[in-house]
């Protein structure tokens, strides 16, 4: 990063803090979205937020927030709101006046989760290809096996990284396999993954670098993968995707590389959270592990109030396409929509009791893998990765429990979850009751 980059973001940082405490003075709340006390436990910051307005105007990140919903659902799909910054010449010229000609490149060749229709729908009308119910439901019996495969190789200790061991893994090696990419790479794409989430939500300096750094290098492993691959692009998500490429559908060179690219790392970021996330709120309550090892058909029910619950994306964002009033607030084009998934999913007007994590939930209203035009293509497939990995765990760890009962959650705000979370294979009790 350059030093005018440097300063400017010193700047920033500074300029966000003192706004949220002038915020803070004014109206009672602001959501500092760098706040350590936010990252740690947001869901107090989201309720006062959306009992001051469901619709509130945060004068500290200059843009609006969507708690309540109802109104999380309605922006998703309201066609005023898009997600191309490059339609709003004040914002789009800001950024390019801090990127070099690389960067400039990947700014105007966005993934289809930076563009709006019509180029939104070509582009995932062509990756949806790959993610077809039934599709994913076959691949159920090699998804057990990998699952088997990552806790073969957890050493004999009574203890393990429950998120090292199978909830990184299990999801890069999938999606992986997937897009045909060999298994040697696949420690190295995860790294940068990584690299690029972190980037997203921090204040240091060397992070973001790194997150800059993965993304050229991921842009330069697909253009070598596909170079490769087109005389025989095989049958695998990246070769239909030339296949339909050389078929005519226009797409270009750079939307095919930020394709693969969007659907490698989402296709196992997320998921690594929900696994992680949803392991230490069942272990929170011993009582709910073992509700689910004698009935573990409820194991996709639970796996939605995870959803719910501790969503791995706690929020997205649109841009105002157009100047309007929209529920008694008038916003202007270009204005920034936060929309607060993990808000509205602990919204009490939609969910009895949102604040209690309850996997008998008879009706689970959840937002977390969006709603509408941008409905996250993986979800079917996060969701059968999160039933084989729990329901494998309940079977092989039916006592376990977790080694520290208040871990530390990672530190962005956007992307929830634990970096590391230790747990014992078997529980005091379960010690106990198997001796007995």
């Amino acid at each position: 990063m350059r030093l005018k980059e440097k300063i400017q973001f010193k700047m920033n940082q500074f300029l966000l803090t003192s706004l949220s405490v002038v915020e803070q003075g004014i109206h009672g709340v602001s959501l500092n979205v760098l706040s350590k006390d936010l990252i740690a436990d947001p869901y107090p910051y989201y309720n006062r937020v959306r009992n001051k307005a469901p619709l509130y105007y945060s004068m500290a990140i200059r843009a609006w927030w969507v708690t309540s919903f109802d109104l999380v659902q309605e922006v998703l799909v309201d066609k005023r709101f898009g997600v191309d910054v490059r339609r709003y010449e004040k914002r789009w010229k800001k950024i390019l006046a801090n990127l070099d000609e690389e960067r400039r490149e990947r700014f105007d060749n966005p993934s289809m989760l930076g563009l709006d229709p019509p180029d939104h729908s070509r582009i995932r009308r062509l990756a949806s290809k790959g993610f077809l119910h039934k599709y994913i439901q076959s691949l159920e019996p090699r998804i057990k096996d990998i699952v088997d495969f990552c806790l073969q190789r957890i050493d004999n200790g009574p203890m393990f990284d429950i998120v090292e061991s199978l909830a990184k893994p299990l999801p890069a090696i999938v999606i992986a396999e997937m897009m045909g990419l060999p298994a040697s790479d696949h420690e190295q794409f995860q790294a940068w993954s990584e690299d690029l989430i972190v980037a997203t939500s921090t204040r240091e300096t060397e992070k973001i670098e790194k997150g800059q750094l993965a993304a050229r290098q991921l842009i330069n492993y697909f253009r070598k993968i596909i170079k490769e691959r087109r005389g025989n692009p095989g049958s695998d998500l990246i070769g239909q995707l030339i296949l339909a490429e050389d078929a005519g559908d226009k797409l270009t060179e750079m939307e095919l590389y930020n394709t693969c690219n969007l659907l490698l790392v989402a296709g196992h970021e997320t998921t690594t959270r929900l696994i992680g996330n949803g392991v230490y709120l069942l272990l929170q309550s011993p009582d709910l592990w073992a509700q689910l090892r004698e009935d573990p058909s409820k194991i996709p029910n639970a796996v939605e109030e995870m959803l719910r619950f501790e969503p791995p994306v706690q929020a997205t964002q649109r841009f105002v396409t157009q100047d309007m009033e929209f529920h008694g607030k008038k916003l202007k084009r270009g204005d920034v929509i936060l929309i607060g998934i993990a808000a509205g999913n602990r919204d009490p007007n939609t969910s009895d009791n949102p604040d209690v994590f309850d996997i008998w939930r008879e009706k689970v209203n959840q937002v977390s893998f969006g709603y509408g035009i941008h409905l996250c293509i993986g979800a079917s497939l996060a969701r059968m990765e999160a039933k084989v990995a729990f329901e494998t765990l309940l079977e092989k760890f039916p006592h376990m429990a977790l080694v520290d009962e208040n871990p530390r959650w990672g530190d962005n705000a956007f992307f929830r979850g634990h970096e590391k979370l230790d747990v014992y294979k078997e529980s005091s009790q379960g010690a106990t009751a198997d001796l007995s």
